[in-house]
């Protein structure tokens, strides 16, 4: 991360606000505050926490930070970066490299499609049909082929 967020950074006066809003810090490894002050303080890295991704960006503790600290645009930066480094973890990047394949994250079943040609009713899923496919594999591979590996 640059210069400009460890300033932003530098104005935390440690009141635990956003940990504490944090849903998900509640149920995850995900702790803000300690990457936060291990950045300032140690000079690691933000990105090189794999816990940013528990980040649900509810923006509770953006909201409540008595310092106007970004601290979820900071992480989302970070994950930005820690993706371009390393990929996106395990399960989301099976997910989007379904998504890529099968233009769907929950395929379609046959018999509900057999159904609504019965009934005369459009194919909604993208699934089934071709040119929606195709568009959906390339959106997919223009914007997340770096990162799903």
């Amino acid at each position: 991360m640059d210069d400009e967020v460890g300033a932003v950074i530098n104005k935390c006066i440690q009141c635990g606000t956003c940990i504490g809003s944090c849903f998900s810090g509640r149920v995850t490894a995900l702790n803000t505050r300690r990457i936060l002050m291990e950045h300032l303080a140690k000079g690691v890295p933000i990105e090189n926490h794999d816990a940013l991704w528990f980040c649900v960006t509810c923006y509770a503790c953006q909201e409540r930070c008595p310092r106007g600290i970004p601290v979820t645009e900071i992480i989302l930066k970070a994950r930005n970066e820690l993706a371009r480094r390393k990929g996106l973890p395990g399960r989301l990047k099976n997910a989007f490299s379904y998504l890529e394949k099968h233009s769907a994250l929950v395929p379609g079943k046959d018999r509900n499609l057999e159904m609504r040609k019965e009934l005369g009713l459009p194919v909604y899923h993208s699934q089934f049909d071709d040119e929606a496919r195709k568009e959906v594999s390339e959106i997919v591979k223009r914007h997340l082929k770096e990162v799903i590996r």
